[in-house]
């Protein structure tokens, strides 16, 4: 094997040191070193450690990334070195009971594969979703406490697949592709952003954003699937970030996870001794406008038979008519229970207790990417952003 890593102090320094390398070289357009990458997994909460299904020795580590082709080995109590066959792939480390993070320094195309792979052969690993409408409160959020004149990137994607039904391998349908990249300073940019949106609904679906750096030049991008890029010259302002981020996501998923569980009651009442009563709140999601029977359909029809990604529930579709089904399915992260009433004009969900609260973030940040980028979201009666404004911001 190469180098044997013996302590935290000696990878972070190694990480440090790359950082500082690789800046030198952005800053001088000569790059030799690909950037630095981070990838967030989440688990599971440890209240779900009574199912059925997951239980809690398949959280270790060398259970989620080593396989036939992959070794990991321990370097301390939360950090882990990756293995392919004699190579470094990069290091692992345990931020908490439900998040993990990949460092690698590998090129984007391997390891963006290499993350990819993880998620989809594991009933445990899901990536980070971070939707549009979150993106809106960490931009708020930098904007306060950054110089106006330091700057920021946002990519926008809005990817119209839906239009084309891809069921019909015959058919040629062309349909709308949209990405955008902005690079702008602080000051101003969400009046501008703002101002842009009345115009081209594409911009509320955000695919990536780069967060300033606290410590010197450059910053970090932060993508949608919980991949984050190392633009500075520091290693530890990164990881900083990174670990900020999740626990704000953290955070918002613990919250979206109390108030939509369904739970059963047992109450009396006076015509019975016993009643079972449902306490819950329902995740509405409403399009900005109807959507067209035709992308409706092709969207039930691709995504729910086979549990395709990126939305990964799988389930049986129950149609009223051309225009509503009813989903009695499975979220393929953890194999918990889900329902979905969906129609023209908004998608119900329905999460029983001890489902994952990272489903909504995916439907949420996926519908934007690929339906509609103008939704509005409610947790029962409470607008999504309302929950995400006490996280982040503060604000009740």
């Amino acid at each position: 094997m190469e180098v044997q890593w013996k302590s935290r102090e000696d990878v972070f320094n190694y990480l440090e040191e790359y950082s500082q390398s690789t800046k030198e070289q952005i800053d001088n357009y000569k790059m030799k070193n690909t950037l630095l990458k981070s990838y967030v997994f989440e688990t599971f909460d440890e209240s779900l450690f009574g199912s059925e299904v997951v239980t809690k020795g398949l959280l270790d580590l060398k259970n989620l990334f080593a396989d036939s082709n992959h070794s990991i080995q321990q370097i301390d109590e939360e950090l882990f070195s990756l293995y392919e066959s004699d190579k470094l792939i990069g290091f692992i480390e345990q931020i908490n009971s439900r998040f993990c993070t990949l460092f690698t320094t590998e090129s984007s195309k391997y390891s963006d594969h290499l993350a990819r792979s993880y998620v989809k052969k594991s009933t445990i690993l899901d990536s980070l979703w971070i939707s549009g409408k979150m993106y809106d409160n960490f931009l708020e959020e930098i904007t306060s406490y950054h110089h106006p004149e330091r700057f920021t990137k946002m990519k926008f994607e809005f990817n119209a697949m839906f239009e084309k039904n891809h069921l019909n391998k015959d058919e040629i349908i062309e349909h709308k592709v949209s990405s955008v990249s902005l690079v702008e300073e602080l000051g101003g940019i969400v009046d501008k952003l703002q101002g842009v949106r009345q115009y081209f609904s594409s911009f509320h679906s955000v695919g990536s954003l780069r967060f300033p750096s606290h410590v010197g030049k450059g910053g970090h991008d932060v993508y949608q699937n919980g991949k984050f890029t190392n633009r500075s010259d520091s290693f530890s302002d990164h990881r900083m970030q990174l670990k900020q981020i999740v626990s704000i996501y953290q955070n918002m998923t613990e919250r979206l996870e109390k108030k939509t569980w369904v739970e059963v009651e047992k109450v009396k009442s006076k015509d019975s001794p016993i009643n079972n009563s449902f306490k819950a709140s329902p995740v509405t999601i409403r399009f900005s406008k109807p959507l067209s029977t035709n992308v409706f359909n092709n969207f039930v029809e691709f995504t729910f038979p086979k549990g395709r990604e990126p939305f990964k529930i799988y389930g049986e579709v129950k149609r009223i008519n051309e225009e509503r089904v009813h989903i009695y399915g499975v979220d393929l992260h953890l194999w918990q229970n889900v329902v979905l009433d969906l129609s023209l004009v908004e998608f119900i969900l329905f999460l029983p207790k001890g489902t994952c609260g990272n489903t909504i973030h995916r439907l949420v940040t996926n519908i934007q990417k690929f339906l509609d980028p103008q939704i509005d979201v409610f947790i029962g009666d409470v607008p999504y952003e309302s929950i995400l404004n006490q996280v982040i911001g503060g604000k009740d």
